[in-house]
C-alpha cells in the first residue's frame, strides 16, 4: 500500500499568511491629505487635522477617510511597480531573483481590485509572467538550498511559504527514494 506523508496544505498556509499579512500591513502607516478639517475619536483613537494637512495615519483608516471623501490615501503606483519587477526579473537572469516587498503582492491585489476589467485583464497578464518566472526560479533554488536570509529578503510572504513547501518536499522525496541503504 502507498504510504504517504502528509504535510500541510500550502495553499492554505499561503491564505492564511497572507490574511495575517494584510491585517499588518493595513496597520501601518500611509500618508493621507485631508479633503476638510476633521475631528474623530473612535474606541480610543482621536484623528484631527485641518483641510489640505497630511497626516501619517494607519492604511485602513486612510481607506475609510477616502472612501468618504474626507481625505485622500497616498498609494503606491502598483501597476508601475509590478512592470519594473518584471523588467528586473528577466535582468538578474534564469538563476538569480530580483527583491520584491514581502507585501509586493498584497499590495498589487489590492490595487488591482479598483481597475475595470481591461486593465485587470492587462495587470494579470504581466502579474502571471512575474510569477511563472520567479515561481520557475524558487523551484530550482529551493530544490537545491536550504532559505537563506539573503534569499528570505528577496521574496514575498507568499513565495516563503512556496520555497518552504519545495524545500520540504524534495527533501522529503529523495529520503524516500533513498530509503535505508545498507
Amino acid at each position: 500500500m502507498w504510504n504517504f506523508v502528509k504535510k500541510s496544505d500550502p495553499v492554505m498556509k499561503i491564505e492564511t499568511i497572507e490574511k495575517l499579512h494584510t491585517i499588518g500591513y493595513n496597520l501601518k502607516d500611509a500618508k493621507v491629505t485631508l479633503n476638510q478639517d476633521i475631528k474623530f475619536n473612535v474606541a480610543g483613537i482621536k484623528i484631527e487635522g485641518s483641510q489640505g494637512e497630511v497626516l501619517n495615519l494607519p492604511q485602513w483608516i486612510g481607506k475609510t477617510l477616502s472612501e468618504n471623501n474626507l481625505g485622500v490615501l497616498e498609494t503606491p503606483d502598483m501597476i508601475t511597480e509590478l512592470k519594473q519587477a518584471l523588467s528586473k526579473e528577466k535582468m538578474v537572469g534564469e538563476y538569480q531573483l530580483s527583491t520584491l516587498d514581502p507585501h509586493f503582492y498584497i499590495k498589487l491585489k489590492q490595487s488591482m481590485r479598483e481597475l475595470d476589467k481591461d486593465d485587470f485583464n492587462h495587470v494579470e497578464s504581466i502579474l502571471l509572467e512575474l510569477f511563472r518566472m520567479r515561481r520557475g526560479k524558487i523551484v530550482r533554488l529551493a530544490d537545491s538550498i536550504k532559505l537563506t536570509s539573503d534569499l528570505y529578503n528577496k521574496i514575498t510572504v507568499e513565495e516563503a511559504v512556496f520555497f518552504k513547501s519545495i524545500y520540504d518536499n524534495s527533501h522529503e522525496f529523495e529520503r524516500q527514494i533513498r530509503g535505508v541503504i545498507k
